[in-house]
């Protein structure tokens, strides 16, 4: 007597052979078909133009560089005027320095005149107009000129001889280049009539023009004390 067994499967156990070809290849489409729609997203983002956080960060760098051309452009600018200022102000001392080299060239020539014209004597007349006459215009070497021998017959007669002294001057005018100095000086004489050398003070005039590199003087006297 035969016994038959029988092995009962169960339905969900499935081989090899029950997976058809579909099941793989539906799985590969999905798959690329995502990385097809990521790809597609990434180009639409791309094509529709830069981010607001992209935008954000190339608006802040165009006004990085704008305010950086105008610092620039200011500091140039600041420059220009320190450079403006410091040449107006170096062009103004030095004007300054020349006008006050020129004052005290006045007052030299003053000084040196006014010792000249109260230094004579009786022996030198000569020497006396020459001296007076040296470094003067035309105008006031004709007034010497024109005194001439009158001057020569008093000194000559009084036999006088005398020396003069500056004690101050100073420049109480100008107009262009023709400067009024006030010279205060002592005078020293003696003559005939009186034989002991007697000192004088006396407020003399002097006025000197600059011609060029040449300074004269144009006028010459006692101070009235008239304004």
């Amino acid at each position: 007597m035969t016994t038959r067994v029988e092995h009962d499967l169960p339905d969900h156990d499935l081989s090899e052979s029950d997976l058809s070809e579909s099941d793989f290849v539906d799985g590969d489409t999905s798959a690329a078909t995502e990385s097809t729609a990521a790809e597609s997203t990434a180009a639409e983002s791309t094509a529709a133009g830069p981010t607001p956080e992209s935008r954000g960060r190339a608006t802040r760098g165009g006004r990085l560089t704008v305010v950086l051309a105008a610092v620039a452009v200011l500091a140039v600018i600041v420059a220009a005027l320190a450079a403006w200022q410091w040449r107006s102000a170096a062009g103004a001392l030095d004007a300054e320095r020349a006008a006050d080299a020129d004052r005290a060239a006045a007052v030299d020539v003053a000084r040196g005149y006014t010792e000249r014209s109260l230094t004579y004597d009786h022996t030198n007349i000569d020497g006396f107009f020459a001296g007076v006459q040296e470094g003067t215009t035309d105008a006031l070497r004709e007034r010497f000129d024109g005194v001439r021998e009158v001057l020569t017959q008093i000194m000559t007669d009084s036999q006088v001889v005398a020396s003069g002294t500056v004690n101050a001057a100073t420049v109480t005018a100008q107009d262009g280049n023709v400067y009024t100095v006030k010279v205060f000086a002592t005078q020293t004489t003696q003559n005939l009539q009186q034989p002991e050398p007697g000192a004088v003070p006396t407020l003399l005039t002097v006025t000197v023009e600059k011609d060029g590199e040449q300074w004269l003087v144009s006028d010459y006297g006692a101070d009235t004390g008239a304004a």
